[in-house]
């Protein structure tokens, strides 16, 4: 387990240190670098404004498969092995290839947390950086290596932020009343959301219900508690976040970004759990060969930035048919779906899917071996 080290109130002392790896953000991408430092005998920190697994900020749902492969299956709360999809004019049923669940934040974020080993871990709100030094409302963290995983606000990067709804941004909310479900559904309805979904999916004793929209000026509470309310359910305990559905550049100034902050979420579906474990593992791997010895701080950047940059063509056609099937008139839209449920094409797309992030990627990384420079 790592050694946390939370203040609060009246110890919340002065942070003012030296580390080998600083890695900013404690979910899902965070962690999952962490995971991959565990028994270098680096000191390796992890700072975020929460504790670990304080707060939820996604659905949680993700390929059973990314569960079994990373070791997660403890966190399992239901499963699904269908995808049922509503449009005003047809339901279908697509039997998947793979089964999807959901899966408890807090427990997951745990054994990820466990699976890093000794790693530090501090309550901090980090501010900016400047060259290896990062500030925080505690005070100043210098490391070589940096990582960004603190979400699509991107704050380590120099650049211009762009804000919503400028920005490349989906976003969502969702409810979470007490309730029991067996379907793993979304809603393709422009009377919910011109351009998006809504969604429910149960979790063990609890429903998560919600409504994504891909233009950042729809706002979507309204939305959200209608569908709720249509599906007999409580509107309470609201949780929301803003989602990327564009990558941005992995490494920056030194930095490497992982995660939403390196827009590592999947148009369309806006499935970013699973991405965020797949490019937290290569981000990892990376600094683990520094630490190792095997290449410099400035190859596993460029390798980094170059593993990212070659999943540019998936994103960019998914993002394509995001942009598309808001302008497809619902009755062909229907017609399509159901063209499209039958068996054999249902796991050639949804195959072709999983590919993008496979997990079979948790398997042993290969870390081409390089001079050692040293930092």
């Amino acid at each position: 387990m790592p050694k946390r080290a939370t203040k609060r109130g009246d110890e919340r002392t002065p942070l003012d240190r030296d580390c080998d790896v600083l890695i900013c953000g404690a979910s899902f991408a965070g962690l999952t670098v962490a995971r991959e430092l565990a028994e270098t005998g680096a000191s390796v920190l992890v700072v975020d404004r929460y504790e670990v697994g304080e707060r939820q900020t996604s659905a949680c749902g993700i390929p059973t498969p990314w569960l079994e492969a990373m070791g997660l299956l403890g966190a399992l709360q239901q499963t699904f092995g269908e995808l049922v999809v509503h449009t005003p004019y047809s339901t279908v049923r697509f039997d998947l290839p793979f089964t999807f669940s959901t899966f408890d934040y807090r427990t997951l974020c745990g054994l990820l947390a466990e699976q890093g080993g000794a790693f530090e871990f501090e309550t901090a709100t980090v501010r900016g950086r400047s060259d290896h030094a990062v500030q925080t409302d505690r005070g100043e963290i210098r490391a070589p290596l940096i990582v960004d995983a603190l979400g699509w606000r991107r704050v380590l990067s120099s650049r211009a932020n762009i804000q919503p709804p400028d920005a490349l941004l989906s976003r969502g909310l969702e409810v979470h009343p007490f309730g029991q479900g067996e379907e793993f559904e979304i809603w393709i309805d422009r009377g919910y959301v011109p351009a998006g979904y809504g969604w429910s999916f149960p979790a063990d004793g609890e429903l998560r219900i919600g409504v994504g929209s891909f233009d950042p000026r729809f706002h979507v509470r309204e939305p959200t508690e209608r569908l709720a309310a249509d599906l007999g359910s409580e509107r309470v305990r609201y949780q929301g976040n803003w989602i990327p559905h564009a990558l941005r550049d992995a490494t920056e100034d030194g930095v490497f970004f992982v995660g939403d902050s390196a827009g590592h979420c999947l148009p369309l579906t806006a499935e970013g759990i699973r991405t965020a474990l797949y490019f937290g593992l290569a981000c990892g791997r990376e600094l683990r060969s520094v630490l190792e010895g095997h290449q410099s701080r400035e190859q596993a950047l460029a390798r980094y930035h170059d593993f990212s940059a070659s999943h540019d063509l998936p994103f960019r056609w998914l993002l394509r048919l995001q942009r598309l099937v808001p302008r497809v008139a619902p009755r062909l839209l229907a017609g399509v779906l159901r063209g499209i449920e039958a068996k054999r094409i249902v796991d050639w797309s949804f195959g072709h899917y999983l590919n993008i992030a496979p997990p079979s990627f948790v398997g042993p990384a290969s870390v081409r071996p390089v001079a050692v420079v040293a930092l």
